[in-house]
């Protein structure tokens, strides 16, 4: 059987598994109907909140999927569908604000299948149908060197994001993948 090499959660409920072969997958506890059985995995923190090895994956509350399941019930997924997939790090409304009363709020992103401008930074001001605010993609250099972009993240509340880009400017793969292990580390509801 094909060996785990990567497990990354990404946004809408969802996890990107890569094998052995090369292939990316993707599971979706949804479709599978798991949520009946395992209403954790309907949470989207408890969904990222795991561990993997080669083997399997297990959860928080060691639930735990072997790798012949996810292969079997995990779907393929082609390169143009797996570059856009995101994975929301963090955020926060730091409101009241001089643009905004109650809705200013900063974020921060990472699409990890892509190969260029992988960092999303931007601010949603106001909400709804009126929003104002915006985004902007950035590559791993730009983030860690542009001070006002550095400073975004700590009002996205990720400050922790800077020093693991920082310490792998060099290595875009090793940095996405140790953002999301951080991510995964701080969703444990424990």
């Amino acid at each position: 059987m094909k060996n785990i090499i990567s497990i990354t959660p990404i946004d809408y409920y969802e996890l990107i598994i890569e094998f052995e072969n090369g292939e990316f997958k993707i599971f979706s506890p949804a479709k599978l109907k798991l949520y009946e059985q395992h209403n954790f995995l309907a949470y989207p923190n408890k969904l990222k909140s795991y561990k993997y090895d080669n083997n399997q994956i297990t959860w928080y509350n060691n639930f735990h999927l072997d790798k012949e399941y996810l292969y079997e019930y995990s779907s393929l997924i082609d390169k143009e569908q797996l570059e856009r997939k995101e994975l929301s790090i963090s955020s926060k409304n730091q409101a009241p604000t001089d643009r905004h009363p109650s809705h200013h709020e900063y974020y921060f992103m990472i699409y990890p299948f892509k190969n260029e401008k992988q960092f999303v930074i931007g601010e949603s001001i106001g909400g709804g149908h009126g929003e104002m605010g915006g985004c902007g993609s950035f590559d791993l250099k730009e983030v860690i060197e542009i001070q006002k972009l550095t400073n975004h993240l700590t009002l996205s509340n990720c400050a922790w994001a800077y020093d693991i880009m920082k310490a792998n400017i060099f290595d875009i793969k090793n940095a996405i993948k140790k953002l999301v292990l951080e991510v995964c580390n701080r969703s444990n509801p424990l």
